[in-house]
């Protein structure tokens, strides 16, 4: 249970911050809006990984799925706003 909602909270939220720095660098939405928007959409795909975390089978399977779920957006949101910041 711990997986599914830490796992799950953590790929959310790193989807939300991917998603909030990756629209304006594209320059379809001001920033502002691009948060809103990242973060009402971080609720569906939280919703959506707790429901495939609660029917997954397999336990280490599932670590590293959210594990690699959740390090992937952290890691484009980071490398993107590195080099969008301040520009």
């Amino acid at each position: 249970m711990a997986t599914a909602v830490g796992g799950g909270y953590a790929a959310a939220a790193g989807f939300a911050a991917l998603m909030a720095v990756a629209l304006p660098a594209t320059g379809l939405v001001i920033r502002s809006e691009a948060v809103v928007l990242s973060s009402m959409l971080a609720f569906l795909i939280y919703l959506a990984l707790l429901i495939f975390a609660f029917a997954y089978r397999h336990v280490g399977g599932l670590c590293l799925i959210m594990a690699s779920g959740a390090m992937a957006p952290w890691a484009g949101a980071w490398t993107l706003a590195r080099f969008t910041v301040g520009s």
